[in-house]
C-alpha cells in the first residue's frame, strides 16, 4: 500500500489549491451565461475530482464506486413495481456497501488490534498482520453524504438524479469533500441550474467568510496547536501540573473550535464564489446552555444527519423515556466512533450521549430560559466544564493517556503555567470574541455588522494572517 502523501498538498494553505480556485473563480465569471453553464458545471467536477485525487489517485475509485452504488441505487428504487421488498433489499445493497468501505479503510485496523487485545487477554496466540490501510480522504463525510441522498430517495422525500454529472459534483464538490459540512442533496441539487456571473455583495460575502475562516485556522488554531502539541506529551506524567492542564484543556478545546470552524468558514466562502451556498456548520458552540444546545451549535450538519437518520428510525423519544436514553446514547456513541477508530473517541461520544440521557431526566433539555438565573448559569456552566473534560479524551492518544491526564488535574498540585504558556492567551481571545459577539446578537444587545463593518473587519484580518503566517499544519478533521 502506497503511503499517504503530506495532507498539505491538498490543504486550504497551498499554492496547488490557490491555483486550482483561482481557475474555477475565473471560470464562473466567464462561464457565467445560460449558454455556458454545463461548460463550467464540468469544469467544477474535474476540478473536484483533481482535488481529492492528489492526495492517493487510487482512492479516487473508492469515492466513485461508493458513488455509484448509489447513484443506481436510487434509479432503482424509482422504478416502477418494485415491491417493498425488493426496494428494502435495494436499500441494504446501498448501505452495505457505503458502510463496508468505511468498516473496512476507518475500523478494521481498530477491530484487529482489539481481537489480538482479547486473544493475549484469555491467553490465545494471535499475531495481528503488519500491513496498515491508508484512510482515504473524507470517506466519513462523504459516505454519509452520499448515504442520506439514497435514504432520501428511499422515503419518497427526493426524487432520484437522472445526471451523473450533477450527482458527482453534489458528492464530490471540493469545498466540502474532505471536512464537511455533510451536505443534503436536497439543498445543494436545487443549486444546480442557477450558476450565474456572481454579484459583488456576493463575492465580498464569500471573501469575508474566507479570511474569517483562514484567520481562526492560521492564527488562532496552528498556533495553538504549537502549545498544545509541545505540552500535552508531559501530560500524562505522575507529577504533571494541575493548573497547566487545566489550561492545557482550554487552549485544546480553542484549537479544535477554530480548526474547524474555520475550515467549515473558508468552504462555504468558496462556494459562495462558485454559486453555492452550504450550510452553517457552527454557531457559537461555547455559550450553549444545555447539551442539547451544543450540540444544535457544534458540527451541526453531523447532529442533524445522525438524528434524521439514526435517531428517529430508532424511535427517538416516540417509544418510552427508557428507549429515548438508549437512543441517545447509542446515537452519541457511533457519533464518537465516526470521528476515528480508537477508545478514545467512543469513550467521548458515550460521555456526551449520557450527559444528553441525563439532562433529558432531569428535565433540562427545553424550556431552560423559564427557569431561575441561578440554575440556567448553573447548568451552563456544567454543560461547558464537561464539553472540557470530554476534549481530554478527544485528543488523547489513549484512554490511559486521558484518564491519566485528568487523575493529575483532580490532584490539584502545581504551580500557574510559565510565561510562554500564558502568551496563548493572545490566541484564544478571538475565540472569547466570537462567543461574546455572537451572545451579544442573539438576545438583541447588539446588531449584526454591516456590510461596510464587516469589510473593514476582513481588512484587518487579512493583515493579522499576512503578518502572522508561517508553517501550518493540516486540519484535524482532514483525518475523519
Amino acid at each position: 500500500m502506497a503511503p499517504a502523501r503530506d495532507l498539505r498538498a491538498v490543504n486550504f494553505v497551498s499554492y496547488a489549491f490557490a491555483v486550482l480556485l483561482v481557475v474555477v473563480c475565473v471560470a464562473r465569471v466567464t462561464f457565467g451565461r445560460r449558454k455556458v453553464e454545463p461548460a463550467f458545471v464540468w469544469l467544477l467536477l474535474v476540478a473536484s475530482l483533481t482535488f481529492y485525487s492528489w492526495h492517493i489517485p487510487v482512492y479516487l475509485s473508492v469515492l466513485l464506486l461508493s458513488s455509484g452504488v448509489d447513484y443506481l441505487a436510487a434509479l432503482a428504487l424509482e422504478r416502477p413495481g418494485r415491491s417493498t421488498r425488493q426496494r428494502r433489499w435495494i436499500l441494504a445493497v446501498s448501505l452495505s456497501t457505503n458502510l463496508g468501505l468505511l468498516a473496512f479503510f476507518k475500523y478494521f485496523g481498530f477491530f484487529l488490534d482489539n481481537v489480538q487485545w482479547g486473544s493475549n487477554a484469555v491467553g490465545l496466540s494471535f499475531e495481528r498482520p503488519e500491513w496498515r490501510v491508508v484512510l482515504p480522504m473524507g470517506i466519513s463525510f462523504y459516505t454519509f453524504q452520499s448515504m442520506s441522498y439514497t435514504i432520501d430517495v428511499y422515503r419518497g422525500r427526493l426524487k432520484a438524479l437522472r445526471s451523473v454529472r450533477d450527482f458527482l459534483l453534489f458528492i464530490s464538490f471540493f469545498p466540502q469533500l474532505v471536512a464537511g459540512p455533510i451536505v443534503r442533496a436536497s439543498e445543494f441539487l436545487p443549486q444546480m441550474p442557477r450558476v450565474r456571473r456572481p454579484h459583488w455583495r456576493v463575492i465580498g460575502t464569500g471573501l469575508a467568510l474566507i479570511v474569517e475562516g483562514y484567520f481562526l485556522k492560521m492564527v488562532c488554531a496552528d498556533n495553538l496547536a504549537g502549545y498544545v502539541d509541545t505540552y500535552w506529551a508531559t501530560a500524562y506524567e505522575p507529577d504533571a501540573n494541575s493548573v497547566v492542564l487545566i489550561w492545557l484543556a482550554l487552549l485544546f478545546s480553542g484549537q479544535i473550535f477554530c480548526d474547524f470552524a474555520g475550515y467549515s468558514q473558508v468552504a462555504r466562502g468558496i462556494a459562495y464564489l462558485l454559486g453555492y451556498r452550504l450550510p452553517l456548520n457552527f454557531h457559537h458552540p461555547y455559550i450553549a446552555g444545555s447539551f442539547k444546545n451544543f450540540w444544535e451549535r457544534w458540527h451541526i450538519t453531523l447532529s442533524r444527519w445522525l438524528r434524521d437518520y439514526l435517531y428517529v428510525p430508532l424511535g427517538g423519544n416516540r417509544i418510552s423515556p427508557a428507549r429515548t436514553y438508549l437512543n441517545l446514547m447509542l446515537v452519541m456513541l457511533l457519533g464518537g466512533l465516526w470521528h476515528g477508530a480508537a477508545w478514545t473517541f467512543i469513550v467521548w461520544g458515550t460521555l456526551h450521549g449520557s450527559a444528553l440521557a441525563i439532562e433529558r431526566m432531569l428535565g433540562l433539555h427545553r424550556g431552560l430560559e423559564r427557569r431561575s438565573w441561578a440554575i440556567r448559569v448553573g447548568w451552563g456552566v456544567l454543560v461547558q466544564v464537561t464539553v472540557l473534560v470530554t476534549w481530554v479524551f478527544f485528543r488523547s492518544d489513549s484512554l490511559d493517556g486521558a484518564l491519566q491526564f485528568l487523575r493529575n488535574i483532580v490532584r490539584f498540585e502545581g504551580a500557574t503555567p510559565n510565561w510562554e504558556m500564558w502568551t496563548a492567551v493572545a490566541f484564544l481571545v478571538p475565540v472569547v470574541v466570537v462567543h461574546l459577539w455572537g451572545w451579544l446578537v442573539e438576545h438583541g444587545r447588539v446588531n449584526a455588522l454591516t456590510p461596510a463593518r464587516r469589510a473593514m473587519l476582513t481588512g484587518v484580518l487579512l493583515y493579522a494572517i499576512l503578518t502572522t503566517y508561517g508553517s501550518t499544519n493540516a486540519f484535524i478533521y482532514f483525518q475523519f
